[in-house]
């Protein structure tokens, strides 16, 4: 399954340099995540939450307030409490950023806890 979400850059992403800060860009690809999962009817909150454990990112291009971004991203592998998810971002059909991030769906104490089967068919639809 792919996800595409798209978002206007704002000037208070940008450093001294008029540029969007490096992590902002992640910012972008959890805003995609939230987005896709929020459509699907998984939960974001509630009985836990979705914790990052592992993220890379390479970066292509700059990136400047008032461009237009889209982030395409998709669950490229499911654990049995963790979803690793592939994105890319571009503004005006050039990649400016491409990467990988992990998260682990956790119980309100913040233990491990498996998947649910429906989230699974939907996130493989």
């Amino acid at each position: 399954m792919e996800h595409v979400y798209q978002r206007r850059v704002h000037f208070a992403d940008t450093d001294a340099a008029g540029v969007v800060h490096f992590s902002r860009m992640l910012c972008y690809a959890e805003e995609a995540e939230h987005d896709l999962l929020t459509s699907l009817g998984i939960p974001l909150l509630g009985d836990g939450g979705w914790p990052r454990v592992q993220v890379s990112c390479d970066y292509t291009a700059p990136v400047k307030a008032g461009d237009t971004l889209s982030v395409t991203i998709s669950p490229d592998q499911l654990g049995n409490s963790s979803i690793r998810w592939s994105f890319t971002i571009s503004c005006d059909g050039t990649d400016v950023a491409r990467g990988e991030m992990k998260t682990v769906r956790v119980d309100s104490a913040g233990n491990a806890t498996k998947l649910d089967e429906s989230w699974r068919t939907a996130l493989l639809a």
